[in-house]
Parts: structure tokens; C-alpha cells; sequence
């Protein structure tokens, strides 16, 4: 694994172990000063490169982002990633097979 650097650190330690209290991402925001995006990737690199095992929840009240710390934990976080593949799934085959009309 790759040595964290002092960005990916930071939110690390900002997270919370478990799904009872997520920290939402504009609490993120005010935590360290950056944008949306950069939080974003910043996690995005925690999880693909460093293979941390960060969920989401997205549903309000309760929504943000925490450490998985167990199975059940693990399934709520891949439950809403699952749904969104399927659903861009779907889109992607709808678009590839829409009739074009002609621009002529």
C-alpha cells in the first residue's frame, strides 16, 4: 500500500469508525477549508489507491461519510453504489439504442 499523504491523512482522522454518526460532506468542508471536489477525490483516492474501507450514506437526516467497521456496515454503503451502476446502466442502453433523428 501506498504511503498516505498529508491531505488523505487528514480526512482520514476526520472520519468517524462506524455508521452512527457520519460526517456530512460540508462539515468536511468547514473541517479543512477545501471545496466539495477536492474532499471528494481526496476520499475517492483513500478507497481505490490506499484501499481504505470508507461508506457513504446519502439519505437525510444522517448523511455523510464514515469508516466501515463491520459487514452490515459494508452493505449499507454498497447498496446505493450498486443502485446508481444499474441505474447508469440502464441510461447508457437507452441513449446507445435511441433512434436519431435526422439533422439535415
Amino acid at each position: 500500500m501506498n504511503q498516505l499523504d498529508n491531505e488523505e491523512k487528514k480526512i482520514l482522522s476526520l472520519l468517524p469508525k462506524g455508521i452512527d454518526r457520519p460526517r456530512p460532506l460540508r462539515e468536511l468542508v468547514k473541517l479543512t477549508g477545501w471545496t466539495n471536489r477536492k474532499i471528494r477525490a481526496t476520499i475517492y483516492r483513500l478507497i481505490v489507491i490506499h484501499h481504505q474501507p470508507i461508506g457513504a450514506v446519502y439519505q437525510r437526516p444522517g448523511n455523510g461519510y464514515f469508516i466501515i467497521t463491520n459487514d452490515t456496515e459494508r452493505q449499507a454503503a454498497l447498496a446505493p453504489l450498486t443502485s446508481q451502476i444499474a441505474m447508469m446502466s440502464r441510461r447508457a442502453q437507452v441513449i446507445g439504442n435511441a433512434e436519431l433523428g435526422d439533422d439535415e
